[in-house]
């Protein structure tokens, strides 16, 4: 771990869920019935707060400045997330059943960060609650401009199209996508249309954090 046990313990969790989209309270972090309509992507799960330094410190240290060490602290907010999440009576996922599949980089940017973090993220996830894992099916066809800089519909054009399947059919899995943060979630409903179009019945997103 690099962050101290103190420091980690002020690490505050979601524990209520809303529709990414309008931002209106939902029961499991899925779109409002008004949203779902222009989703592929069935919800975003968000393990914590951007909005609190540590978090926006952690995720910016271990994607721009390549601290891979970080990895321990990011996978653990994660994971004990799920943990009280999967605890509720409600769910709307079959978690034992889920595929968990990281986002994909471009080779390119790949190569220039040497790991996708995602990708780090979601095999420990994986590992932790023993789950089926994908990091080589789902691959990104295109190199595109970073999102950040992006508006809503600039990210929904940039991204369209930059997504491909390779393998078998889904056959009706649930899927897991892991990602490190969300914003308008572009990325992750892309994926979504992806392997909804190969077989999913489901497509969650899992990240740390709403940037």
């Amino acid at each position: 771990m690099w962050l101290c046990q103190k420091c980690f313990s002020n690490i505050k969790l979601r524990s209520e869920h809303f529709c990414l989209a309008c931002k209106q309270k939902t029961s499991f972090a899925q779109f409002c019935s008004s949203c779902a309509l222009n989703y592929d992507l069935d919800g975003v799960l968000i393990a914590s707060y951007y909005e609190q330094k540590i978090i926006s410190k952690l995720i910016k240290s271990f994607k721009y400045y390549f601290i891979r060490e970080l990895q321990q602290d990011l996978g653990k907010i994660l994971i004990l997330f799920l943990n009280e999440l999967f605890d509720k009576k409600e769910q709307k996922i079959n978690f034992q059943e889920c595929l968990i599949i990281p986002v994909p980089l471009s080779a390119f940017r790949k190569r220039w960060r040497g790991f996708n973090q995602a990708e780090i993220l979601a095999c420990l996830v994986a590992k932790n609650f023993n789950l089926e894992l994908s990091i080589d099916k789902l691959i990104r066809t295109k190199h595109t401009k970073p999102q950040v800089k992006l508006n809503k519909k600039q990210r929904k054009n940039n991204i369209k199209g930059c997504f491909d399947w390779r393998s078998n059919n889904l056959e009706g899995r649930q899927i897991i996508l892991v990602d490190d943060v969300v914003t308008t979630g572009a990325t992750l409903n892309e994926c979504a249309k992806v392997l909804k179009l190969h077989g999913a019945s489901k497509v969650w997103g899992l990240v740390i954090a709403n940037g």
